[in-house]
């Protein structure tokens, strides 16, 4: 496992030094209820985290307002985790359950509104987290004009722009894993999709995590891992440039959040 997670690091360390993106402490939750953390600049420092206080973690994401780690479980449960100990504490309990199935889970902030958008299969809701307050969104549904209109959107995980404090603007990205492309939710609360571009990689069974790292200057630098292999991808375009590849894994990485730089 240490031999994997260097590997991945040592991609993403040549990746971030070209530019593309600051370095930063990575957190990610594995199909076992796993937490790994590690510092993109310091690749032989990794750690695995037990979870402890929370089970069935079916997502991770930062949430911007005040940097903590918000996790959900499969109960509906909110939790904030301690990504250095893995302990998590119950925030609050979701009034309106999200449908479970064999379907990913997306967890993601929307940090302009400060609220967590939460969606599988086409469901789409957005949670209070400090309350667990849903609101129920419109259908996932790719909009009338799009090629891909009348199709049922696959959408396996998603992402904001501008998440660092609470920006005056946002947008929200999703991978869609039937076409195998990016996806812009040109509104989010309204569940309207419209095709971004091919990511021009090969998904095939696993999940694929994603998220969007914002640095203080307002810079955005998108990150793929699907298929045991790190992409940074185009948000103008949807493609995908490999980075890293991964060997050995025990296990999907199935999301992941980039944290604040220490």
């Amino acid at each position: 496992m240490t031999l994997l997670h260097r590997t991945l690091l040592a991609g993403t360390a040549i990746a971030l030094s070209t530019g593309v993106a600051a370095a930063a402490p990575i957190i990610g939750l594995l199909d076992s209820g796993m937490l790994v953390s590690f510092d993109s600049d310091a690749p032989a420092e990794v750690k695995m985290i037990q979870v402890t206080g929370a089970e069935d973690l079916v997502g991770i994401d930062l949430r911007p307002s005040n940097k903590t780690l918000v996790g959900v479980t499969a109960a509906g449960t909110i939790v904030t985790i301690d990504p250095a100990t893995g302990g998590a504490t119950e925030l609050s309990k979701m009034n309106t359950p999200l449908p479970m199935s064999d379907a990913p889970v997306v967890v993601d902030f929307n940090p302009m509104a400060d609220r967590l958008r939460l969606m599988t299969g086409t469901t789409n809701h957005r949670v209070n987290v400090d309350t667990g307050e849903v609101t129920v969104d419109g259908s996932l549904a790719y909009e009338a004009a799009d090629m891909h209109a009348g199709e049922t959107p696959a959408i396996a995980a998603a992402a904001y722009i501008n998440s660092y404090g609470k920006p005056e603007k946002t947008a929200m990205y999703d991978i869609d894993t039937t076409i195998g492309a990016l996806i812009q939710q040109v509104s989010p609360n309204d569940g309207t999709l419209k095709a971004i571009g091919k990511l021009g990689i090969e998904l095939g069974d696993t999940t694929p995590a994603f998220d969007i790292q914002t640095t203080a200057d307002g810079t955005n630098s998108a990150w793929l891992i699907a298929s045991n292999t790190l992409y940074a991808v185009d948000l103008a375009t949807g493609a995908a440039t490999e980075a890293a590849t991964i060997e050995g894994i025990d296990g999907d990485l199935i999301d992941f959040s980039v944290l604040p730089a220490m």
